[in-house]
């Protein structure tokens, strides 16, 4: 549990991380929040990429705990990320993946069962997610619109039936909450369906032959969220660019 909490303490702005020390401890024992502070100081020195397969190691032993205990975690992460007073990309990342792994144990009678058969009656939630992500891979400062839009669309080019549909020319306007609606719809499309979602999404992202880090957890959310095999260029083995170049190649 403290290595959970540990990657939702912002390791960035003392005053936040303040913030969420002081409510951690109204909420939480004095050994788990002096823990969590250890790890904290650790995972800070760490690369970044190094979070999520944090995160993989903490899940099977938490997943031992109770319904109750797991629910516990899930809202005390919540309320870490509450404490910041906004809502970056790992904190929803954190969030999702979290919240998806541990729900065999918090609800273990639940099952997804197939409602979406057809790339129509997801396409604008299949257009949102490509939206996010080709906007995480042009966050940076000297990143035209131009950029965004041309990563957007060319992952949308790879959906299934994508000539049959509407286009928008530049990517949808959206925020996190939305975000995690339309993945929480694109988990009851066929397993054909939202493996294609994962492959657009990860064109989108090697469309420059960059990676950064925050969209390589985001990929890794989203194909974890759906259920789908982690793009093989996203082994950590392989090595992720936190450096990307401000235009993707046109070739």
């Amino acid at each position: 549990m403290a290595i959970a909490l540990a990657l939702a303490l912002d390791t960035e702005n003392l005053q936040i991380q303040e913030r969420q020390i002081a409510w951690l401890r109204e909420v939480q024992p004095a050994d788990l929040v002096e823990k969590t502070l250890e790890l904290s100081s650790e995972i800070s020195q760490l690369d970044p990429r190094i979070r999520l397969p944090l995160v993989d190691l903490a899940v099977p032993i938490l997943r031992q705990n109770s319904a109750k205990e797991c629910q516990r975690v899930c809202k005390c992460v919540h309320g870490l990320v509450v404490a910041t007073g906004s809502l970056s990309l790992w904190h929803f990342v954190l969030q999702l993946i979290l919240w998806h792994r541990l729900q065999p144990s918090i609800n273990p009678t639940s099952t997804t069962t197939v409602k979406f058969t057809s790339i129509e009656q997801i396409w604008p939630d299949s257009l949102l997610v490509l939206s996010v992500i080709a906007r995480v891979g042009h966050s940076q400062p000297d990143a035209s619109t131009e950029d965004i839009a041309y990563a957007f669309r060319s992952g949308v080019f790879r959906l299934p039936k994508a000539g049959e549909q509407e286009k928008p020319e530049k990517p949808l306007s959206c925020n996190f909450t939305e975000l995690k609606k339309s993945l929480e719809r694109l988990r009851f499309a066929t397993p054909k369906l939202k493996q294609a979602i994962v492959d657009a999404c990860a064109h989108t992202v090697l469309l420059d032959n960059q990676v950064t880090h925050s969209e390589a957890d985001l990929l890794k959310a989203i194909a974890m969220t759906l259920e789908c095999p982690i793009p093989p260029f996203l082994n950590p083995q392989r090595g992720v660019s936190k450096q990307k170049q401000s235009s993707p190649k046109r070739n």
